[in-house]
């Protein structure tokens, strides 16, 4: 038998969200800790365990071919344009989910950028200008509005998946339920 097998991808499945999860966790205690370029790479990494674990579930349910997945997986970029339907259901905020949470009249618009892998990279790295001789850390690259909108994107993806998935009547992992 060859691995993965189609279990295995649900086994990825599983490890990739609740692996999300748990970045997002961190992400925002970075963040309430003024760390936001911290909070904006790890909010970042959490979308990519996002797109991976969407997308083995989509192996697991047969919507995409495991090869795919072998290839998806270990490129940032492809990942995050997997999950750019996040940033449209983000955008739409909170006019796409006025049945969940709050009274929508308490909440904040926000219209969060899309993601941009030079800044995770510039969340994380140091950078040098030698034509202006300059050294630009992290902290100088990424603001709190970075680290704010990206951590709703996470925040908005979750909910998303939850939403089809599980609670409100979904039961149904993958794409399938809300990529039509």
């Amino acid at each position: 038998m060859t691995w993965p097998t189609k279990n295995d991808y649900l086994m990825i499945y599983r490890a990739a969200h609740n692996n999300a999860i748990d970045l997002l966790k961190e992400a925002e205690l970075l963040y309430d800790h003024e760390c936001f370029a911290r909070a904006y790479f790890l909010s970042f990494s959490a979308l990519e365990e996002i797109s991976k674990s969407q997308f083995a579930a989509d192996v697991f349910t047969e919507l995409h071919a495991e090869e795919e997945f072998e290839r998806l997986y270990r490129k940032h970029e492809e990942k995050i344009r997997n999950v750019s339907w996040v940033h449209v259901d983000a955008n739409s905020y909170p006019h796409n989910l006025r049945w969940i949470g709050p009274d929508i009249d308490d909440l904040e618009e926000i219209n969060p950028a899309e993601p941009d892998f030079r800044k995770r990279l510039n969340a994380l790295y140091v950078d040098i200008d030698f034509k202006n001789q300059k050294i630009i850390i992290p902290e100088e690259k990424i603001t709190e509005k970075d680290a704010k909108d990206i951590i709703r994107l996470v925040e908005v993806a979750l909910e998303r998946i939850f939403e089809v998935s599980g609670e409100f009547g979904g039961n149904q992992i993958g794409t399938k339920g809300f990529m039509k």
